[in-house]
């Protein structure tokens, strides 16, 4: 699991989701710590190399572990959202109460799966 250390201010950090492969053709799934990545999510103080085809970021809790761990702000939620590869596109979904930015455009907790840019 990957963490970060973050204060309130970081809830509102700009996260960049760049695809790996410009073009992938066979990609093969794998958590393992060396598996070749197939993406790579990045934030102001964290790089986090995407190696399975599901993470969740959030925040760690007594209740469990995220992938990404964005520290105990009360602006991001538990399982604040996921980011899921269905081929060729990589989606998010929003579960925070208080939602999430991506290039400037809002997303409720609810909404419809976004499909994120390439970069």
């Amino acid at each position: 699991m990957a963490g970060a250390a973050t204060n309130d201010n970081d809830a509102w950090a700009l996260l960049s989701l760049k695809s790996a492969p410009s073009s992938p053709t066979k990609i093969v799934w794998s958590p393992e710590p060396n598996a070749a990545a197939i993406a790579r999510l990045e934030g102001r103080e964290f790089e986090y190399m995407i190696r399975q085809h599901r993470i969740s970021i959030g925040r760690n809790s007594s209740r469990g572990e995220v992938d990404v761990n964005m520290g105990h702000s009360s602006f991001i939620s538990r399982k604040h959202l996921e980011i899921y590869f269905e081929s060729p596109c990589f989606y998010m979904v929003c579960n925070g109460k208080n939602g999430v930015f991506v290039d400037g455009v809002f997303q409720r907790r609810g909404a419809a799966p976004m499909q994120l840019p390439r970069t």
